[in-house]
């Protein structure tokens, strides 16, 4: 495998990793927005155009090109093991926020929606990706 390639395929997971936790952040936003108070709509918009600043801001850098497909696995070895590391990361993220909302879930119970629940773990798993994958590629 060429160096440049191995190049491109790290670029490649560093936007898979930004890219993950700013949907994740988005999705946040949009399960916890229901819980607040209908006078935070401001905060609402303030989060959405942060993050579609963000966003737009990483796309016209040199997001996604029409070079890079997405694959399921990468051709470095060192790659898929960090990939691989980070989706372990994933389901422990989400065990352990299911064990936290099911210990503590007589408390807030009447307030929270299927729906919410299901998009805070939707949350919960992406930025777990990110999270991981950058801390990972820190070097």
């Amino acid at each position: 495998m060429m160096n440049q390639d191995i190049k491109a395929e790290e670029k490649f997971m560093g936007q898979n990793a930004w890219f993950s936790i700013f949907m994740g952040v988005t999705l946040l936003i949009i399960s916890v927005y229901p819980m607040l108070n209908k006078a935070s709509t401001p905060l609402l918009l303030l989060g959405v155009s942060a993050f579609l600043g963000s966003f737009f801001m990483f796309v016209i850098r040199g997001g996604f090109t029409r070079k890079m497909k997405y694959h399921l696995t990468y051709k470095d070895e060192y790659l898929n093991t960090i990939d691989t590391i980070a989706y372990k990361h994933v389901v422990l993220a989400l065990l352990f926020t299911m064990g936290t909302v099911y210990l503590g879930s007589n408390d807030f119970a009447l307030h929270i929606t299927h729906s919410m629940m299901a998009t805070f773990y939707l949350a919960v798993m992406c930025l777990a990706y990110g999270v991981s994958i950058l801390w990972q590629n820190r070097d």
